[in-house]
C-alpha cells in the first residue's frame, strides 16, 4: 500500500482523510494488501479474538487470497452487469497493487453510471474509498461524495435480507466518512439501529437467507467491510462475531469446496463446483477445498474478504475441514421472537417450544426452517422442514433437500422436486432449470436415509410471497436429476429399485410410482414420474463399507460393478417400504432403513423415527460435534479437542473454557 500512497501524490492530511491508521490499532484501520513485490502484508497483526493458526495456516490462506484477486481482474465481465462488477476488480487491482489507473478510472466511471442493483454499487464504492482512497485525486472523491450522499439511497425496508445488509452497512460508513452530511446524524442512527437488530437476530433465530450458495457472500463481505473500517469498537466487534457465526452455520455442512444439503437461493442447484457462485467461493476462500472454477463465476464479490484484516476462528476452520468421520448436523433458521417484526410483515404462525417464545420470520416460510444433514468424509445427504402445506412463503430458489458427493466429475449431486417456478410469470422456463423446490413436497431424514412425500392439489392457484401466483397442477409429476458426469455406474432393478455408484457415494432410489427417462441438457438423466400424490426414497452409503479387499484385482470398472452389487443386495434384503398410504387423503409413506431404524412420514403430519417423533420444537440452532447453540440463547460454543470456548453474543464476548 505504501507504493500506492506515493504514486498518488496527496498531501499527509488528504492521505490521513481517506486511509485509516496503520500502526496504532484504532478501529478501521488499513488492514492488509497485497502489494507490488507480492507479499501479503498484514498491518494488523493476528485478530486479539482468535489464536494463531487460524484459516488453516496463515500461508494457505494469503495464498488463496491472491489467487482470487489475480483471477478476479482476469475474469471476464458482462455487458449486463458491468457497474458493479467494475467496481469489485477495481478493488482487486488496487489491492494488488497493479493496473491503478485502470482501476481509478473505472471507480470514476461506475460513479457516474452505477447501473440498476445500487445497494452492490454503494457497498463496493465505500469500501473502496476508506481502503484505497488515499490513491483517488480530488475529483474523484468529490464524485464519490456526491453519490453517495444523496437523498433516500438507505432503504432498510423491503427488498431482500442481503439488500437491507449492504444498505446498513453503506449507510452507516457514509454517515461515519462525511459527518458533515446534513443526513448523516439520521442514516448513522437508522443503519446503526438495523446492524443491532441484525446482529441480535441471527445470532438467536438464524437468518432468512440462509446458507445460499450465492447471497452468502454479501454478508461477510459488507460485515468484512464494517469490521475494517467503523470507528465503533463495539460495532466492530459485533461485526467479526457475526462473520463467526455465518461461517459456522456454512460450516458444519461444507464438502471439499462445496455447499450441501438443504440451503436457500441456490442458482446453480446441478453445478457442483463447474460454477463458481458467489457465496461457495467466498466459503472456499476461509475453508479451502477444491478450487472454484474462477472464470466461470461470481468470484470478485469476495475480493474485500481477501483484503480484510478479519480472520476466521481455528474451530470454525476445524468444523470445515475435519471430516474423518461421519456426523449430524443441525440448524435453525427464519425464526423470531413473537414481539418482533416478521419479514415484510408477513403473517406467521407462533411456535410452542417450552424455553423461548418464538414465531416464524417468514422469509422462506411461516413456520421456520430446520435443517438437518448427515456429514460423512466423502458425502453429505441434507434436508429441511418448513412446515405444513400454506406455511411455505418462498421456495422458487430453495433447495429443500439433496445428496452430493465429492466427486472429480462435476455434478455430484441427486435429488427431486416437484417442478415449481421462480416468480411465477408465465413464459419462466422454470422446468428445464432445476431451480428451486415445490411448495407441496415435504421430507424427514435420519442418517442416511431420507423420505420426501408430494402431495399436488389440483386446481388450486398458490399464492407464495412476493411472487405471482400460480397453479398448483400446472405439472402434476416430479423429477429426478440423475447426474450424467459423477455417476459411474447405474442399474434398474427389477424391484423398483435404481442403484448408483458415484465413486464417493453409493446411491439406492426408489421411486414410489412409475417413471419414464428423458435426456436432460449436457448428457444427465431425468426421471419423471407422474401423479399429484407421490414420493421417493433415498439411501446413501460408503463405498467402504461394500468393497473387499480383492477387488483391486478385478479392475475400476469391475470394482465398482461389484461394490454396487453388494449393496444392491443388502439393501433388497434388509430395507422395507410401506407405501400403502400415499394415494390417501394424506399421503403417507413408511420405510425400514439399511440401519434398521424405521422412518414414518406423513404429509402434514407426524415424523418419526423408531416411534419417536421428530421435535422440531426442540431442534437448536446449531449443532453437531465441533459447535451448539440453542435457540434463543445467544450462546454458541465451539470445540475440538484441546480447545472450547463460548460465542457470548449477549455480552459480544469469546470466552475460554
Amino acid at each position: 500500500m505504501g507504493g500506492l500512497a506515493k504514486r498518488s501524490g496527496k498531501t499527509d492530511e488528504e492521505i490521513k482523510r481517506f486511509r485509516p491508521a496503520e500502526s496504532d490499532g484504532e478501529p478501521g484501520e488499513a488492514k492488509h494488501s497485497i502489494g507490488e513485490e507480492g507479499k501479503m502484508t498484514n498491518f494488523a497483526g493476528m485478530n486479539p479474538r482468535q489464536e494463531a493458526g487460524a484459516n488453516g495456516s496463515d500461508e494457505a490462506f494469503a495464498s488463496r487470497c491472491r489467487l482470487l484477486l489475480e483471477r478476479t481482474v482476469r475474469c471476464p465481465i458482462p455487458e449486463s452487469d458491468v457497474p458493479r462488477r467494475r467496481m469489485f476488480h477495481a478493488i482487486a487491482r488496487l489491492g494488488l497493487g497493479i493496473e491503478t489507473d485502470t482501476a481509478l478510472s473505472h471507480i470514476s466511471e461506475s460513479n457516474d453510471n452505477p447501473g440498476n442493483a445500487a445497494m452492490f454499487f454503494r457497498h463496493a464504492n465505500i469500501d473502496a474509498l476508506l481502503r484505497f482512497g488515499h490513491v483517488y485525486d480530488e475529483a474523484l472523491r468529490a464524485k464519490v461524495k456526491e453519490k453517495m450522499v444523496r437523498a433516500d439511497l438507505y432503504e432498510l425496508r423491503g427488498g431482500t435480507e442481503n439488500h437491507r445488509i449492504m444498505n446498513a452497512v453503506a449507510g452507516y460508513l457514509t454517515a461515519q466518512t462525511w459527518p458533515e452530511w446534513e443526513r448523516a446524524e439520521d442514516v448513522k442512527g437508522s443503519c446503526a439501529d438495523y446492524l443491532h437488530r441484525y446482529f441480535h437476530r441471527i445470532t438467536r433465530y438464524g437468518q432468512g437467507e440462509f446458507d445460499s450458495t450465492t447471497y452468502s457472500v454479501f454478508y461477510i463481505n459488507t460485515l468484512a467491510t464494517l469490521y475494517d473500517f467503523s470507528h465503533d469498537p463495539q460495532l466492530r466487534k459485533k461485526a467479526g462475531m457475526a462473520i463467526d457465526w455465518l461461517l459456522a452455520n456454512t460450516a458444519g455442512d461444507w464438502l471439499n469446496g462445496m455447499f450441501t444439503g438443504a440451503h436457500s437461493r441456490d442458482y446453480h442447484p446441478t453445478e457442483t463446483f463447474t460454477n463458481a457462485a458467489a457465496g461457495t467461493t467466498a466459503a472456499w476462500l476461509y475453508f479451502g477445498g477444491r478450487e472454484p472454477d474462477f472464470a466461470n463465476g461470481e468470484c470478485h464479490y469476495a475480493a474485500i474478504n481477501a483484503l480484510s484484516g478479519y480472520r476466521a476462528p481455528e474451530a470454525v476452520l476445524r468444523m470445515a475441514q475435519d471430516r474423518s468421520v461421519a456426523f449430524e448436523h443441525r440448524e435453525t433458521h427464519d425464526i423470531i421472537g413473537t414481539a418482533e417484526t416478521t419479514n415484510d410483515n408477513h403473517v406467521t404462525r407462533e411456535l410452542g417450544r417450552g424455553d423461548v417464545t418464538i414465531k416464524g420470520y417468514g422469509y422462506v416460510s411461516r413456520a421456520g426452517v430446520y435443517k438437518y444433514s448427515y456429514v460423512t468424509p466423502r458425502f453429505t445427504l441434507g434436508s429441511m422442514a418448513d412446515g405444513k402445506q400454506g406455511d411455505v412463503v418462498m421456495t422458487g430458489q430453495t433447495r429443500r433437500w439433496s445428496l452430493d458427493w465429492d466427486s472429480p466429475q462435476p455434478s455430484g449431486v441427486l435429488f427431486f422436486n416437484h417442478p415449481f417456478p421462480d416468480f411465477g410469470h408465465p413464459e419462466e422456463r422454470y422446468v428445464e432449470k432445476w431451480i428451486g423446490s415445490s411448495p407441496f413436497e415435504q421430507v424427514m431424514q435420519h442418517k442416511g436415509a431420507l423420505i420426501a412425500v408430494y402431495n399436488i392439489p389440483a386446481g388450486e392457484t398458490y399464492r407464495y410471497g412476493p411472487r405471482d401466483p400460480f397453479p398448483s397442477d400446472r405439472d402434476p409429476y416430479i423429477d429426478g436429476f440423475f447426474s450424467g458426469t459423477a455417476i459411474l455406474e447405474l442399474v434398474e432393478d427389477s424391484s423398483g429399485w435404481l442403484f448408483a455408484h458415484g465413486g464417493a457415494v453409493l446411491i439406492a432410489v426408489r421411486p414410489l410410482k412409475p417413471y419414464i427417462w428423458l435426456r436432460d441438457d449436457n448428457g444427465h438423466r431425468r426421471l419423471r414420474s407422474a401423479g399429484r400424490k407421490n414420493g421417493v426414497i433415498v439411501e446413501a452409503a460408503d463405498p467402504a463399507d461394500y468393497s473387499r479387499e480383492d477387488d483391486v484385482r478385478l479392475g475400476g470398472e469391475a470394482a465398482v460393478r461389484a461394490e454396487l452389487e453388494r449393496f444392491r443386495e443388502r439393501v433388497l434384503a434388509r430395507t422395507k417400504v410401506d407405501a400403502a398410504a400415499l394415494d390417501g387423503e394424506r399421503p403417507a409413506v413408511g420405510y425400514t432403513a439399511l440401519t434398521g431404524d424405521t422412518l414414518h412420514m406423513a404429509y402434514d403430519g407426524e415424523r418419526s423415527v423408531n416411534g419417536e417423533p421428530l421435535r422440531y420444537d426442540r431442534w437448536p440452532l446449531l449443532d453437531n460435534p465441533f459447535a451448539h447453540s440453542e435457540v434463543g440463547s445467544g450462546l454458541l460454543t465451539l470445540r475440538y479437542p484441546g480447545y472450547e470456548a463460548v460465542w457470548d453474543f449477549r455480552e459480544w464476548n469469546v470466552l475460554p473454557r
